[in-house]
């Protein structure tokens, strides 16, 4: 009779997502996994495969729970530049609320990019997939005479402010501001 879980396998990928949001792929070994997500060796292999499908489902879970609502409402259909602007001041706001190592956090998917994406084809194509959803959530916002072009510049900025917040999570919220006060300007 085979035994049944005893764990939560959500709340175990919650718990490997921030792992390896903090730390990275490559420097979340299983013994850290084991640590935060209080499965043994053998239990993280039979629930998840191994290591890698976890990382992705880990990934799964970051852009279900942490990408898509800050995304909600820019990727409306009603959007407008007034999501864009909003978008960045709230961006701000969670790089300068957030305690430092939180902030410091950045974002998975960019963090992956930046880590994997030159030699690992599945992350890669996430980093693509993520990049094109944001540049479709800004190019729907804004007006289509100007949306190709300031679509690019935004975001490019974002994924500038989410690698700045791993080095300055102050700097990254300004950056963020100075984005917001530039597009209302403009």
């Amino acid at each position: 009779m085979a035994r049944t879980r005893s764990f939560s396998a959500a709340d175990a990928v919650r718990a490997a997502r921030d792992q390896f949001w903090e730390h990275g792929y490559e420097a979340t070994s299983l013994a850290d996994l084991e640590r935060v997500t209080g499965l043994n060796r053998s239990s993280l292999y039979q629930a998840f495969g191994n290591k890698r499908q976890l990382f992705t489902l880990a990934v799964e879970n970051y852009l279900t729970e942490v990408a898509a609502p800050r995304l909600a409402a820019l990727e409306a259909p009603d959007a407008t530049e007034a999501q864009v602007v909003d978008y960045f001041e709230s961006l701000a706001a969670a790089m300068a609320n957030a305690p430092g190592r939180l902030a410091r956090r950045g974002c998975l998917v960019v963090n992956s990019i930046t880590e994997l994406a030159a030699h690992d084809p599945e992350a890669h194509a996430v980093g693509v997939s993520y990049r094109a959803r944001l540049l479709g959530a800004f190019t729907g916002a804004l007006p289509p005479a100007t949306a190709a072009q300031q679509a690019e510049l935004l975001t490019g900025t974002v994924i500038a402010v989410l690698v700045t917040a791993r080095l300055d999570p102050a700097q990254a919220a300004a950056l963020a501001r100075a984005a917001a006060a530039e597009f209302r300007a403009g």
